[in-house]
């Protein structure tokens, strides 16, 4: 791995923000599997941690898009580096409309009363955006070292 090649000023900066937004969403999607995962069979404390978690995730995501799609973010600064990779920017941008949709559809799902089927449902569909969140993560970190060069974090950071 190689360190940042000639950065622009913010370049620092708005990689380190970057990181941290990864990181913090990150955890709250591991928060979101992990109230998941708990048995339901006491609904409602079962929806109470889902959707407990789903409140953190929406807010981890809505710092994530504020972060790298605001002025002075991230995406800016890759404009800026490697105009050349503005096609998979637009792709993240549209993904983070996606991801914020699909979470909005699971609350639904958590209305009183939460019955066996909902529960079940309600866990597909949070395990599919789950799935997406990764893969958009994935997208990121590859967009990030295609213009700097540098690595953003793996989950070992």
């Amino acid at each position: 791995m190689s360190e940042l090649s000639e950065p622009s000023a913010g370049s620092p900066d708005a990689l380190a923000r970057a990181r941290a937004r990864r990181h913090a969403l990150a955890a709250a999607a591991d928060g979101l599997e992990a109230a998941l995962a708990r048995p339901a069979g006491d609904a409602p404390a079962w929806r109470d941690a889902v959707a407990s978690a789903l409140d953190t995730l929406d807010a981890a995501l809505a710092e994530h898009i504020e972060e790298v799609e605001g002025p002075d973010g991230l995406y800016a600064e890759i404009l800026e580096r490697t105009p050349r990779l503005a096609h998979r920017i637009d792709l993240l941008r549209r993904e983070h409309g996606e991801l914020g949709d699909r979470l909005a559809a699971i609350r639904p799902l958590l209305a009183d009363p939460v019955d066996a089927r909902h529960i079940e449902q309600a866990r597909e569909e949070a395990l599919e955006l789950l799935k997406q969140i990764s893969r958009h993560r994935h997208r990121g970190a590859d967009l990030v070292f295609e213009s700097y060069d540098a690595d953003i974090g793996g989950e070992g950071d």
